[in-house]
This record gives C-alpha cells, structure tokens and sequence, in this order.
C-alpha cells in the first residue's frame, strides 16, 4: 500500500490454486489506477484523433499531387495515342520518372492495351505502409479523353517514401511523448495518493489506538491541512478524545460494581433513576474480629495497607464464585449473589464462597506470621431470601446496592460467627438448594440486635465430600 508505512495484508495459499491478492484494494491503489487509467484512455482518444487528422491530410496530399503530376500528362496523351506517336508519348513518361516525380507510370489505348511506360511498378510483397497510412501498392489512375471520349488512361505510382517516413516520425515522436505522459502521470498519481492517503493511514492508526496522531516526541501532530481531510481528522480527534474518556469511565466503574451492574448502568443510561426491583438472592458479610483494637495499634498507613492486603484476595474470590462485591464498609466486605438474570443456585454459591474466603484469609495470615506480622481473622455470616436491588441516595449521589430484612440479619449473624468461622441461620441451612451439601454444626439460638425474634443459627464446617 502507498502510504507512510506499509503493511501486509493477509493472503491465502494453497497448493492446488495459489492465491497472492490481498483481500481489498487498497484506497491508494484505486487513486492511482483512475488517474493512470484516465489519463492514458485521455492519451489514446488524443492519439487516435491527431493520427485519423494526419492521416486524411497526408492521404489528401498523396491525391493532390498526383492529380497535379498526372493530368497535364493525361490531356497531352490523347492526341499522342490517336496519333500512335508512342515514342513521344514513352518520352514524355520517362520524363516523369526521371524528375522523380512519379515511380512508375503507364499509358493504355483503349484498342490496343499498354503502348507506353516508364519506371518500375512496385511489388504487392514488397510494399509497406505505415499505419494509419496504407500500403501504396494502389496506382492512381486518370482516363484520357479526346473530345469528351475517353481514347485510354494512364495509371501512375506515385512515391509516397517521403510521406511515410514523415508519419513514421510522427508515429515515433507521439509514443514517446505518450509514454513519457503516462509515466509522468503515474509518479503524480503515486505524489497525489500518498498525499491523500497518508491522513487517512493515520486516521485508521488513531481508530486502532483511540489516541490523536503523535510525532516521534509524542506530541500531537498539528494539522496543517485546510481541507475536507483535516475538518474529518479534528472531527476523528474529539471524537477519539470522547471514546478516551469513555473507556476510561467504564473502567473506572467496574472497579467500584461488577462488571454485571456495571454493563447494566452503562446500557441503560438514560434510565439511571432512584429505585429497585424485589430480587431473591443471597447476601454475605466478612469482617474483622476485633477490629478496633487492632486499628488503635497501628497507623492509618499501616492499617490501609493491611486492609488491602485482605480485600484484593478477597474480592477475586468472590467474583470467581459469580458473587458481586457490593460495598467495602471499614473493615467488612458486603458480597452479593443472585442478581443476575439468570440467579441460579445462589444459596450454595454463596457458602462455597464464603468458605473460600476462609480458606483465603489462612493462606494470606499464613504470608504474614511468616514475616511476623498478627493473624487476622475474619468471620462470615450469611442469609438468602428477598431484597430490595437498586439505585439508592439522592438524585444526584446515589449507589447500586441491596437492602432489606434478609440484608440485615445477615449483617447481625456475622457478630455471632466465631473467628476464621461461618455461620448462617438453620433455616437457610434447610433449604434444598444446600441441604445436605455440607457439615454444620449447632451454633444456638441467638438474640440479634433489631431483629425481634430469636434465630437458631448453624456453623458450616465444611462441604461434603462426594466422591
């Protein structure tokens, strides 16, 4: 391809058929083919035209000087040949050969064939013409009348050589003025697409990279261009800038909500409105035991280091599982299952990650009594059942969340789960969706803070093995 930078195009090969064309034409190639081709059709119809012109003129020149040459010789004739004087009639025919003015010449009586000639008459195989000019093995001949009564003719050859050899000059003379033409149109042609095309290059090359054109210094070539080209580049620059932003957005998103809520909000923009839906679902609570008195030891750096050091792991695990990190509250990570459209067993997705998330949190205090740094222990609660999933705040600041009483008893067992444990309620348990996936244990009847009955609560040990 005609540009700043070349690149390879696909092409198939194959041992039966081996097929080298790329799979386009290249917008370079297109300019340079119309140009090159219109010029050159341009150059034959200009050729044709001028040869057709010289032609007419040259064969009209041949005509006129052989009516000059022949027919004052013609008029002398007929009393010569009804005089049967052949002798002066001969003489006067050499004449005209010797002047050069004829190449060979003829008289015929009408009773008595030829009775004069002169000269050689050229060979049919041995004459050639210089196209478009025929072969001038053709006599012209003029009849010889006596009285208005024709007595014989003469047929003259007349020699063209100098007249063909001047079409042969010009034939020559407008081919390498033709060719040179063309050759200068083709370098113009490759100048003009280069210069067209190397925009656009850079155009394709923004689109691929979504980034305004940059020179080696990585500065944004300026656009010197006043045309239509440069109003489509700085169009093609807001435009890229735009889709910049726009990415950057999204990205920025989904580190907040999953991908899931993410692509929902982001789909649905003009929709974006206070409110939810009713959704049945699973919600999981992991936080800190004893948070406060580890924050009070160390320094906000420290704590925040360590925090992250937990919640990156964490956060992976859960999205591993199919589960939505709902929000990080200080020292406790709220995950949600089930929000999709299509839920699924959420139940059992959300015990086997919070077990997970167990098994995480000892491999990462593992790392740290390494370094001999303190355990940190997590507990886990966890209940399922329906809640309110949707846009809550105010209009102009709000957040993608769950709420709801299921929300909250799960928040109020995570106080009664044991460090490095996970309990839910007995009921949830029971369910069909987990019954008999898992070892629990009893963990009692509690009393839950602003919940206004009693719930028996089970410890989930493990999942069961069933192999």
């Amino acid at each position: 391809m005609i540009g700043r930078r070349k690149r390879s195009r696909s092409v198939r090969l194959g041992v039966g058929g081996t097929d080298f064309a790329p799979r386009y034409l290249p917008i370079a190639w297109k300019i340079v083919a119309a140009i090159a081709g219109l010029t050159l059709a341009g150059i034959v119809t200009l050729s044709a035209v001028v040869l057709n012109q010289v032609s007419n003129v040259l064969d009209n020149q041949i005509r006129a000087q052989a009516e000059i040459t022949v027919a004052p010789v013609a008029r002398t004739s007929a009393e010569l040949m009804l005089a049967e004087d052949y002798l002066t009639l001969e003489t006067l025919l050499n004449s005209l050969v010797e002047e050069g003015r004829v190449e060979s010449i003829a008289a015929y009586a009408i009773d008595r064939g030829q009775v004069a000639s002169a000269g050689t008459p050229p060979e049919q195989s041995l004459t050639e013409g210089v196209w478009p000019l025929a072969p001038t093995v053709e006599p012209y001949r003029r009849e010889v009348l006596f009285q208005d009564v024709q007595v014989g003719y003469i047929e003259a050859y007349i020699d063209t050589s100098p007249m063909q050899e001047l079409i042969r000059n010009t034939l020559n003379a407008g081919i390498a003025t033709a060719i040179g033409v063309f050759l200068l149109s083709l370098l113009l042609a490759i100048d003009i697409s280069k210069r067209l095309v190397r925009p656009l290059e850079r155009l394709a090359e923004s689109m691929r990279s979504r980034i305004r054109p940059m020179d080696d210094q990585g500065n944004p070539l300026p656009m010197v261009r006043q045309d239509e080209i440069a109003q489509l580049t700085d169009a093609f620059n807001d435009m890229a800038r735009d889709l910049l932003r726009k990415d950057q957005v999204e990205a920025a998103l989904r580190r907040y909500v999953s991908d899931a809520i993410a692509q929902d909000i982001l789909e649905n923009l003009d929709r974006v409105e206070l409110g939810g839906r009713a959704v049945e679902g699973s919600v999981l609570f992991a936080d800190i035991q004893g948070y406060t008195a580890l924050s009070e030891r160390c320094s906000p750096a420290a704590l925040g280091r360590m925090l992250n050091e937990f919640f990156g792991p964490m956060s992976e695990c859960i999205a591993r599982h199919g589960g939505t990190v709902d929000k990080y509250m200080g020292d406790c990570t709220m995950a949600v299952f089930g929000l999709g459209t299509e839920p699924g067993n959420h139940r059992l997705t959300a015990v086997q990650t919070g077990l997970a998330l167990l098994e995480t949190v000892a491999s990462i205090n593992a790392e740290r009594e390494r370094r001999g740094e303190t355990r940190v222990e997590f507990r886990i609660g966890l209940n399922a059942g329906e809640m309110l999933a949707g846009n809550m705040g105010a209009e102009d600041r709000m957040q993608f969340t769950v709420v709801g009483d299921t929300v909250n008893l799960a928040a109020r067992l995570v106080t009664v789960a044991p460090p490095g444990g996970l309990v839910t309620t007995t009921a949830f348990m029971e369910h069909e969706q987990v019954k008999g996936h898992f070892h629990t244990e009893d963990w009692g009847t509690h009393e839950l803070h602003g919940v206004s009955e009693a719930v028996a609560v089970s410890r989930v040990l493990s999942a069961v093995d069933r192999a």
